[in-house]
């Protein structure tokens, strides 16, 4: 196991594996050596590891994804793939997320003054907590049609709002009067039955999370999920479109 003279993580698994657990006990432990008078519980300098360290895994997934980038693309084109749409891949599947992300992001941002949850939804769910898209060929038309899989363990309220920032991007889009902007069009994205099994990201708000799933976990899987408390998700009227 890792070491206060060895620190590593594994980037590649989640905080809750046995070495990342271990090494946030490790982390927690010296950090309150190194700063006895912080103030602050080793619970919750635990917590917070585990919340930065979900930052992490995000900025490494993403590195990790522009350094294959080019690798997948001549791979594709070697399997006889003229186009990204004809391939579905996990490099595909990450690049879809963050794109999800910043584009709500973005949006949230632009409306943090009517909306101000909006930003902090956003910025705690992560690439990790948007819902993954499964393309389909549409042959009639030739159009593509991206199926929505959902997330078991993610709250219909959370869902909601990000409807409303899809919403919102939709009609920036189209600048209130259908009229497409420079750029690329919004790929048409429907809902689906079909859920997402993966694990949830760690140290979200409680009310992130839909009570189903909770009331599912063991007290050592609450404990491991590192809930915090609520913040608000009401949607003000005036920003539903």
């Amino acid at each position: 196991m890792t070491t206060t003279d060895n620190f590593r993580v594994d980037l590649s698994n989640t905080p809750s594996s046995a070495w990342n657990t271990s090494a946030s006990h490790v982390f927690a432990a010296s950090f309150c050596d190194a700063h006895p008078g912080c103030g602050r519980s080793l619970k919750a300098i635990f917590n917070a590891w585990a919340v930065h360290f979900n930052y992490l895994r995000q900025v490494y997934a993403k590195q990790q994804m522009v350094a294959r980038e080019e690798q997948a693309r001549i791979s594709n084109l070697a399997s006889g793939y003229t186009n990204e749409q004809d391939y579905e891949s996990p490099l595909a599947s990450m690049r879809s997320l963050l794109q999800l992300y910043n584009w709500r992001l973005r949006v949230a941002l632009c409306h943090s003054g009517s909306y101000p949850s909006a930003v902090s939804v956003v910025e705690q769910l992560g690439p990790a907590g948007m819902s993954s898209d499964e393309s389909e060929h549409d042959i009639s038309h030739g159009e593509w049609t991206y199926r929505i899989t959902r997330k078991a363990w993610r709250s219909a309220t959370v869902t909601a709002m990000l409807h409303v920032l899809d919403a919102l991007h939709l009609q920036a889009q189209y600048q209130q009067q259908w009229n497409a902007t420079a750029g690329a069009w919004p790929h048409l994205r429907v809902p689906s039955s079909q859920l997402s099994n993966r694990e949830p990201p760690l140290g979200l708000p409680k009310n992130f999370y839909v009570q189903e799933h909770l009331s599912s976990l063991t007290l050592e899987g609450l404990d491991n999920l590192l809930l915090q408390e609520d913040i608000p998700l009401n949607i003000p009227p005036a920003i539903v479109v």
